[in-house]
């Protein structure tokens, strides 16, 4: 009886032991596979920022790469960006931290004399919460092109700020605050000169005050935006016209 019983404690330890074992492995497997996988997702995330960034600049404006050009914003706030959490003091890591969370404005160069910038902002006044863009806007405080980064409006209605569902957005191009005046910066049913979409107002409502906004935030602090980065062209680049002629709508 008691062999017996000292096989049974023996046995319960070998499987606790077990158990703790193949649990430590189990932990461990599982951490290094959602390390891989934030590690990828960030990397798919980084590659729809690019595409998105070149989409918002005028083809012919520029011959450095935006997306390699990210900047912090000066008063990200104005703009409704959230504080980085927890707050990085180092600048560099601030900068990395910052470009993942995506509240990072990009600059285009052309021989480097910045031509454009890329700026975010996020309005809270979505029919389904936040919408966030990306907004180009060239020296002369004109949009060059806008694309939204995050939405959650309804399918058929408020997701045709999306330009695969519609081309509202593009009408943005050539805008800025003089073009049309502060009355114009506004859907039609408001007295301004945007379109609204049937059945849904409040989505391009929430659209055309984020773009007004970051046209002044442009204005406010055109300085510190557009001041020079070193930018130097591509090897093999060649110099482009910046005539007002051949901005892209695309």
């Amino acid at each position: 009886m008691k062999r017996l019983l000292k096989l049974d404690r023996s046995r319960i330890v070998i499987t606790a032991l077990l158990l703790v074992g193949f649990s430590i492995v189990g932990v461990g497997l599982v951490a290094v596979t959602e390390e891989g996988t934030r590690a990828r997702i960030s990397e798919a995330a980084l590659a729809v920022l690019r595409a998105q960034v070149s989409a918002v600049l005028p083809k012919g404006h520029f011959n450095n790469d935006p997306a390699d050009t990210a900047f912090l914003l000066p008063n990200p706030a104005e703009l409704n960006l959230p504080p980085l959490k927890p707050a990085v003091q180092d600048s560099t890591k601030r900068l990395a931290a910052a470009t993942e969370a995506g509240v990072v404005g990009f600059r285009a160069s052309l021989n480097g004399a910045v031509t454009a910038v890329v700026l975010p902002v996020i309005t809270h006044y979505g029919y389904s919460g936040d919408i966030k863009l990306i907004v180009g806007v060239d020296r002369d405080g004109v949009v060059t092109g806008v694309r939204v980064t995050r939405q959650n409006e309804t399918p058929g209605l408020g997701d045709k700020i999306e330009p695969d569902k519609s081309n509202w957005i593009f009408s943005f191009d050539g805008k800025s605050l003089k073009n049309p005046d502060t009355k114009g910066w506004a859907v039609k049913k408001d007295g301004g000169v945007f379109d609204q979409f049937t059945g849904a107002t409040i989505t391009p409502r929430a659209v055309v005050g984020a773009i007004h906004q970051v046209l002044s935030y442009v204005q406010k602090h055109h300085t510190e935006l557009f001041s020079s980065t070193g930018a130097k062209p591509k090897p093999g680049s060649n110099d482009q016209s910046t005539s007002e002629g051949s901005r892209s709508t695309q």
